[in-house]
Order: C-alpha cells, then structure tokens, then sequence
C-alpha cells in the first residue's frame, strides 16, 4: 500500500516523529554498509591473489600447505558471495519513499547482516583457521621448536582476539545502529497508520 508521505509529511496537525532525520539516518547506515562492501570486494580479492602467488613463486612440497591455500581461498569467496547479496538492497529512501516498504527493505538488510554475523562468518573464520594452521606446517617445521610454539601462539591469539572480542563487538554495534533506524521506522509508520 502506498501512503501519501508528502501529504501527511506537510499537514501542520500532524505529529509525525522527524521524518528526513530517520532516511537520513538510514541512508547514512546503508552508506556505510556500501563502503565496507567495496573494501571488502577490493582488500579479500587482492589477499586471495597474493596467497595464489605464494603458491606459485614458492612452490610449497606439502600437501597440507596447498590444502591450506584452497581452504583459504574457498573462505573469501563464499563470504564475498555471502557479503555481495546485500548490493540490490542498499538503495537510499527519501522523505517521499513509502515508508513501509523502506521499513521492509531495511528489515531485509537487518535479515542478511544476522545471517552473514551468525552462519557466513562461523563458516569464514572456521575454514580461514583450518586453512591457515594448515598452511603454517611446512613453514613452521623450517624453525626450532620455540619458533614453531610462538608461530603458532601469536596466529592463534590473534584468530582468538578476533572470534571472541572483536567479531562480537562489531556485530553488536552493528544491530544496534539497524534496529534503530528499524524501531525509528515502525514508530513512523504506527503514526502514519494513525493519521
């Protein structure tokens, strides 16, 4: 159903919450959502390419590292394949959008971002972890044994930093900016339905 946005919007009666603060507020939130897209489209790509050009200058012997290498490779694809799906749905509303469908659209982006938050990046960060402890034998087995333990306990501290602390903070700051342009959004259109 289509609503009269600019009608109710310009009737002075009217006690509609501040309407182009709220898209402005959403259009900034699916601004930043396109940004990160684009370096994530543009920074995985170019580690994917490098960790291929490892594989063909140094010509790893084990079977382990190559292994390691496709893993890791499989773990930036699918999350850019993942990632890539929110694009049809960044487009800004404006003051004259329909709001419920704008709602709609918002509540899709919030629907993929949990989806990529929860499953795809449980996924990536598994095969990532498994494709690099996998890669690091044959290099490890090069060094000492005190060279393979801090090899392995700074990677594994920082994939741990990065499960535990920052992935859950990111997420977190990240449902919290969608669910309140979504809760801006729903109070606005309880209103309208009022009016």
């Amino acid at each position: 159903m289509s609503t009269d946005f600019k009608a109710l919007w310009n009737n002075e009666g009217s006690r509609l919450p501040d309407i182009q603060e709220i898209f402005a507020k959403a259009n900034k939130l699916n601004r930043n959502i396109r940004r990160k897209l684009w370096r994530e489209n543009v920074v995985l790509p170019l580690t994917a390419i490098f960790i291929i050009w490892i594989w063909w200058y140094y010509q790893p012997q084990m079977i382990t590292t190559k292994i390691g290498i496709v893993m890791i490779v499989i773990a930036i694809i699918a999350f850019l394949i993942a990632t890539n799906q929110l694009c049809p749905l960044l487009t800004d509303g404006n003051a004259e959008t329909d709001s419920r469908q704008f709602l709609t659209q918002m509540i899709k982006i919030r629907q993929k971002q949990d989806f990529i938050s929860s499953t795809m990046t449980r996924v990536y960060f598994t095969l990532l972890s498994t494709g690099l402890a996998l890669y690091m034998i044959e290099y490890a087995l090069m060094g000492g044994m005190v060279f393979r333990i801090t090899y392995y306990t700074l990677t594994f501290a920082w994939i741990a930093f990065c499960w535990f602390y920052w992935l859950p903070r990111k997420v977190k700051k990240r449902k919290k900016a969608n669910n309140e342009v979504i809760a801006r959004l729903e109070e606005l259109n309880g209103q309208l339905g009022k009016e």
